[in-house]
């Protein structure tokens, strides 16, 4: 992983190894590296007019100097920021700005190399923040590591081929996560998932000799007698998904081992919760199943009862990830919540409504809404509101059952409206609730300024939530 430190000497006192960054108010096309007689490299960056550069430039600037930096085998940086100089910055304490800057320095830094057999070339291994020295700034820095740790472990998990990553070594990954934190984790087997009556789950995974589990990771840190209820995340742990019997076309399926990426960013989230020590009481609930082709896969047309008791028609394989969800939010309800998220890459029809620059969020709480939207912009991980109206419902009324699992006119409008909306059915009238359709995010775009794969989203507005909510 990345070394960051902090230095509160200038950067003309740092070391000749370091390549020294300073920002310019040039064309942000304009960078140059110059040596000079002493063995001193300075790189000059082009970052356009100060007064342009707002949240969302500044972390996308950390990311692009990263980028530089690997493609000219820079393995050791000294960056120094006079924040004082984005006026749009202000509003933010410093604690943040570093946090930030550090944050996206390990998110761009970034690379998944496990299945690499080629010799690696000189990347970037150190970088020094210079000219720092309110206690802030140390506060900063390390809440940047943990939260660019755990977003990057998330990443590991979800760029994972599907033959190294079963339910049961997504529940291993889970465990050896939390090993060394206050997180307990607790596995839920198939005979488990029988006696709660968990069809819709149970459902989903029939069709793979892989079990399907339950994984339950929970953090007690407002103490576990306290009367704070907890704050629950769920997340879509669908570890490989064909399709089922619905199956995906040709150039749609090769990306699948990522549809795991709701329930990574859950662990990841509980995790660095337990690591910044954040007095709050959580649960995080990952289902788990693989959706695969055979025999004994679910059937367009089957019928299966969820654990509340309602019925599900099948109407369509491929829309399984609610299921899944559907008794997870069931679950979750046993430990009386004062607020529930889900994540899950959802449907391909958020990214047909909002591209790939945001995830969706459904929720009917206002409050609910315009805080995660809030916190979205704050970390960098943006979402945006989409309709969850009682019209809706009316599309997923089954004549054979008490629900289907997608618009029984097998209409192509709305669909990730439509999933949330099978998602209400499940959660609890009385509890703030919202889905979040991160499909939009689960994989990288160049404008990203990231390594092509997983993004890790989103695990920085998940930790964000869990810090103010």
């Amino acid at each position: 992983m990345l070394k960051i430190t902090i230095s509160t000497k200038s950067l003309s006192d740092q070391p000749a190894k370091y390549t020294r960054l300073v920002v310019t108010e040039d064309p942000i096309s304009t960078h140059r590296f110059r040596e000079d007689e002493k063995g001193i490299t300075t790189y000059r960056m082009g970052i356009g007019k100060y007064a342009d550069m707002d949240a969302r430039a500044f972390r996308t600037m950390i990311r692009s100097v990263v980028q530089a930096a690997k493609s000219h085998e820079v393995e050791a940086l000294a960056i120094a920021l006079d924040f004082n100089q984005f006026p749009k910055l202000a509003s933010y304490p410093p604690d943040w700005l570093v946090s930030t800057v550090t944050e996206n320095l390990l998110l761009a830094s970034y690379e998944f190399l496990k299945y690499k057999t080629k010799e690696k070339k000189k990347t970037l291994t150190e970088v020094v923040l210079v000219d720092l020295t309110e206690p802030s700034s140390k506060a900063g820095l390390s809440r940047g590591l943990v939260v660019g740790e755990y977003v990057n472990w998330a990443r590991d998990l979800a760029n994972t081929a599907a033959c190294d990553l079963s339910p049961a070594k997504l529940a291993e990954a889970a465990k050896k996560l939390m090993a060394n934190t206050k997180v307990s984790v607790k596995v839920l087997g198939q005979k488990d998932l029988v006696k709660l009556k968990m069809g819709a789950l149970l459902a989903v995974g029939q069709g793979t000799r892989q079990e399907t589990k339950l994984i339950i990771a929970e953090y007690w840190g407002a103490g576990k007698n306290d009367k704070t209820k907890p704050l629950v995340l769920i997340g879509k742990g669908i570890t490989y998904d064909t399709g089922g019997l619905n199956v995906k076309p040709s150039g749609s399926m090769h990306e699948m081992h990522m549809d795991m990426s709701g329930g990574a960013t859950v662990l990841a989230a509980i995790a660095a919760a337990a690591k910044l020590g954040l007095k709050k009481n959580i649960v995080a609930l990952v289902p788990a199943a693989e959706n695969a082709i055979s025999d004994t896969a679910m059937r367009a047309g089957d019928i299966v009862t969820a654990m509340n008791g309602k019925t599900i028609e099948i109407l369509h394989t491929d829309a399984e990830g609610r299921l899944i969800l559907a008794d997870a939010l069931t679950y979750s309800q046993r430990y009386q919540p004062r607020a529930i998220l889900d994540v899950a890459t959802l449907t391909g029809a958020a990214l047909v409504a909002l591209g790939q620059h945001a995830s969706a969020v459904m929720t009917k709480d206002q409050n609910l809404q315009d805080t995660l939207v809030k916190l979205g912009e704050v970390s960098g991980d943006l979402i945006w509101p989409l309709p969850l109206w009682d019209e809706y419902k009316q599309h997923l009324k089954s004549y054979r059952a008490d629900v289907s699992n997608i618009a029984t006119n097998f209409s192509r409008f709305g669909g990730s409206i439509e999933g949330g909306t099978f998602l209400s059915f499940f959660a609890p009238a009385d509890t703030p609730w919202a889905h979040l359709d991160i499909a939009p995010r689960m994989d990288s775009i160049p404008s990203d300024k990231l390594a092509k794969g997983a993004t890790g989203e989103p695990v920085r507005l998940l930790i964000s939530f869990l810090e103010n909510y």
